[in-house]
């Protein structure tokens, strides 16, 4: 579990994150969601320590991570896993040797140990036979599949999603969304996915955080999302839905 606590940002004197308070539960989906320019990006860097904050406070689990140690911040930092936009694998590096880098970076394991677990984690998002390619040779879904297969290689209690359908069609943006989503529950993760996409909303979202100019402006569950009456939050899913017309025209 994560719990922020009246969590603020500013830069340059303008208000990004605004008084954040919100748990995100293990073993759930957690969705924080908002309009370009809403806050929703800058919170994610907050909480993993990317940035940090002018108030407040972060625990995972019940240790306060904003007010450790660069050492101590380190080891929280091992049990977090994460999915960038667009991937963000090696291009120099094999499917492999990419999953592969958090082992090495992180752990002291025999090289047999590391591939052994690199073939567990590219088998559980179904990748066969692509040990050897290189990001160049496979499709923008089977990249994602790697970054997540990297995300999870080291068993993390953590799991931060950054836009994980961004460039993916329709179709392979569902199985993205319902891997992750199998992850979650599978190894009880604290899964915490930053989007747009009402889709993934709707497809697995179990609890959705809406952000507004930087305040937390709504939460509920997916269900909720539809019956909601906070005129922002409707003109926000009636956009983009709209846009998902639109492009799929």
């Amino acid at each position: 579990m994560i719990t922020v606590k009246n969590l603020s940002k500013s830069f340059d004197g303008r208000m990004v994150i605004d008084n954040i308070t919100a748990t995100f539960e293990k073993g759930k989906t957690n969705m924080v969601i908002g309009q370009s320019g809403s806050g929703k990006t800058v919170l994610l860097k907050c909480i993993v320590g990317l940035l940090d904050v002018d108030e407040g406070e972060i625990y995972y689990n019940d240790i306060q991570f904003n007010a450790l140690s660069f050492k101590k911040k380190k080891e929280i930092r091992q049990k977090i896993g994460m999915l960038f936009q667009g991937a963000a694998l090696f291009d120099s590096q094999t499917v492999e040797e990419n999953v592969m880098f958090p082992l090495n970076m992180f752990t002291n394991m025999a090289i047999a140990e590391k591939k052994e677990r690199v073939a567990f984690c590219l088998k559980r998002v179904d990748i066969v036979g692509a040990n050897k390619l290189y990001p160049a040779e496979i499709s923008g879904g089977m990249k994602k599949r790697v970054a997540i297969a990297r995300a999870i290689v080291l068993n993390p209690e953590f799991l931060f999603c950054d836009e994980p359908n961004s460039g993916l069609d329709p179709k392979t943006a569902v199985v993205i969304d319902h891997l992750i989503k199998e992850i979650t529950e599978e190894y009880g993760i604290t899964t915490i996915i930053n989007t747009h996409d009402m889709n993934s909303v709707m497809g697995c979202g179990d609890k959705v955080m809406f952000i507004y100019n930087g305040k937390k402006w709504w939460e509920g569950t997916r269900f909720d999302v539809l019956d909601s009456d906070n005129q922002e939050l409707n003109d926000f899913v009636f956009a983009s839905a709209l846009t998902r017309k639109i492009k799929g025209m």
